[in-house]
């Protein structure tokens, strides 16, 4: 039995602190908790509940933000049912339809803010099992027995790139997602007292294994963000003491502290252990402001195919510049390095993917000889210190921490007859186009219609239509 699998944790929970409150969702004004043991109670009765609807084995789509029911589900179908399959919430119906077609699911587990979309899927692929998350609570007892997946197996699928194009479907295990708990640890030895206040999606590495999963292995607390924008607030009324986010919203902090003259440790609550920043580039200068006011800020580098981490720094002077100490858990070496020591970083260890789900040829270009995995990103090591210095294919890396592949959104554009070039940038931070055209081309109305292909974060917001015969942006 391995020494981190979820029935095995679920099991140590119950047995060590079964009435320790552990996750806590907002209800009116306040957060309330549900035990340990009511969430394991949970898992087990969902899992029980989709095995009686014969999903064992099935790739099962979680289309959903965050909640309870949405950690209860996530968990169930991990553990003793099948495959999680989960999707960003800001798809929209083509790359969900795409999702479902390329993962061959059973079923799909959705909230109500989805229900236009999943109306939509569901006259397009009826033979899939519909169920609304909110349900997955109450579901009729059923006495399935429940067997423990194997931690091997894959449990897991997470889209590496949801914009456009082809993205690939990363396939985890929970071996692979577990391996790097010990390496973290010894960073930061979360206990059952600390309280992370978790916003990010779910449906992420950075958050989903990271911020969740790993709170099986110590009964760490989790206070689900109830929304977006009142994540001011209910910093406040959690003060938590672990917090893990993008840079994006470290600079909005850090605008609010310098406007208002207070302390980043006050508006983050006041009781800060650990800040977890990555998913994006983080600022030096930033970086230095938090760790100047005191709080232990660590840098995190890592990609949905490593189970997101590679590195994470440790709670000592820091030098602003690297993106951490590489887990003692994983094998980091640069390849074919050139004069300033910057190549392409490639990671082994068992942290890594089983592959691409039904993408042999992709899966094989993306590993070496040696079965190290190929990142694309560039960097340098020093012992086993880590920096980043850029990607080697092209892509816009937001400061929400989502990933841009420009060509995959000009592919889009380029079914337009009227459009002979495009270019598709970041500019103070939005995404804009500049569209090459004939004079009849209504480049507004062009860039509509490729928007409402994308999710939010991947929408353009500025377009200029070019029709002179030349060009410069665009060679």
């Amino acid at each position: 039995m391995s020494k981190y699998e979820i029935d095995r944790l679920l099991k140590q929970g119950c047995e060590q602190y079964p009435d320790h409150p552990y996750i806590f969702e907002r209800e009116g004004d306040a957060f309330v908790p549900r035990t340990f043991s009511q969430f394991a109670g949970d898992v087990y009765a969902a899992a029980a509940a989709l095995l009686g609807k014969g999903l064992a084995e099935q790739n099962i789509i979680l289309y959903a933000a965050n909640s309870y029911a949405y950690t209860v589900t996530d968990i169930a179908v991990m553990g003793y049912v099948g495959v999680s399959c989960t999707l960003s919430k800001e798809w929209k119906l083509p790359d969900v339809c795409r999702a479902a077609e390329i993962l061959h699911a059973a079923a799909v587990v959705y909230d109500a803010a989805r229900e236009e979309t999943v109306s939509a899927l569901r006259r397009q692929h009826p033979e899939l099992l519909y169920l609304r998350i909110e349900d997955m609570l109450h579901l009729p007892a059923c006495s399935q027995a429940l067997t423990p997946r194997s931690t091997t197996a894959h449990c897991k699928i997470i889209f590496s790139s949801g914009t456009t194009g082809s993205p690939k479907a990363v396939m985890l295990s929970q071996h692979a997602m577990f391996a790097n708990w010990d390496s973290l640890h010894l960073r930061t030895p979360f206990t059952i007292d600390d309280r992370d206040y978790l916003f990010l999606p779910l449906s992420h590495t950075y958050s989903g294994v990271c911020n969740f999963l790993y709170s099986l292995c110590n009964g760490m607390q989790i206070y689900l963000c109830s929304d977006t924008k009142k994540i001011t607030e209910e910093l406040q009324m959690v003060r938590p003491t672990v917090f893990c986010a993008v840079p994006l919203i470290y600079e909005r902090i850090h605008a609010a502290c310098t406007a208002n003259g207070i302390s980043p440790n006050a508006a983050l609550g006041g009781c800060i252990r650990y800040l977890f920043c990555g998913g994006a580039y983080f600022r030096p200068e930033l970086r230095k402001f938090y760790k100047d006011a005191g709080l232990n800020m660590l840098e995190a580098y890592g990609l949905t195919e490593t189970s997101s981490i590679i590195s994470v720094e440790y709670t000592e002077p820091d030098d602003f510049e690297s993106v951490g100490t590489v887990m003692e858990s994983l094998e980091v070496r640069i390849a074919d390095p050139d004069e300033t020591g910057t190549g392409e970083i490639l990671v082994r260890g068992d942290n890594l993917f089983s592959g691409y789900y039904a993408n042999s040829e992709a899966t094989a270009a993306a590993f070496d000889a040696d079965g190290f995995f190929r990142t694309g990103d560039l960097g340098s090591l020093d012992g086993r210190k880590l920096w980043l210095k850029g990607r080697k294919r092209r892509m816009i890396l937001l400061s929400n921490g989502e990933n841009i592949y420009p060509d995959e959104i000009e592919a889009k554009f380029a079914g337009y007859p009227q459009l002979s070039k495009i270019k598709v940038f970041a500019e103070n931070g939005q995404l804009c186009a500049v569209l090459y055209a004939s004079a009849d081309c209504d480049g507004d109305r062009i860039t509509e219609a490729v928007n409402a292909q994308l999710p939010g974060y991947a929408k353009i917001r500025k377009t200029e239509v070019i029709r002179d015969s030349i060009d410069t942006r665009l060679k």
